[in-house]
């Protein structure tokens, strides 16, 4: 299956109630050519990904569509297949207290914290969209 876009999270602070993340994406053409290459797009926050916690969601690489979210009223970038878990989904929170396991996006301009979490939710929705196929991998 080809994919047009591939998001991609690097997870970089672990902490015992959150990991703190990296997202960046890489655009393809009809021919698999790279048409857009961004390295950083904004943080993440997830639940801790620490072994004796088991929150996070597992490494790997995810197809992602957009549908609605009926606890959230509105579309948004949904995760399928993910081991063990439903409705893992991309969307604004600022803080731990905001995701039960999804993955949240914004500023990290604080500790335990990112900001600007709707500008960027519309962002990649926004962007998912544009294309036919999007996936993303977690590393």
């Amino acid at each position: 299956m080809k994919q047009d876009l591939e998001l991609l999270l690097k997870r970089t602070a672990f902490k015992e109630d959150y990991t703190i993340g990296n997202l960046g994406y890489i655009g393809y053409d009809e021919h698999n050519n790279v048409i857009e290459n961004v390295p950083f797009l904004c943080n993440t926050l997830e639940l801790s990904s620490e072994p004796s916690k088991n929150e996070a969601i597992p490494k790997g690489k995810y197809k992602v569509i957009i549908n609605l979210s009926y606890k959230f009223n509105k579309e948004l970038p949904l995760l399928l297949d993910v081991p063990n878990r439903v409705a893992i989904r991309i969307h604004r929170g600022n803080s731990a207290k905001d995701t039960q396991g999804c993955i949240l996006v914004g500023n990290n301009d604080k500790v335990g914290w990112v900001s600007n979490s709707a500008q960027y939710e519309q962002k990649i929705v926004g962007l998912i969209k544009k294309y036919k196929e999007s996936l993303i991998t977690i590393g």
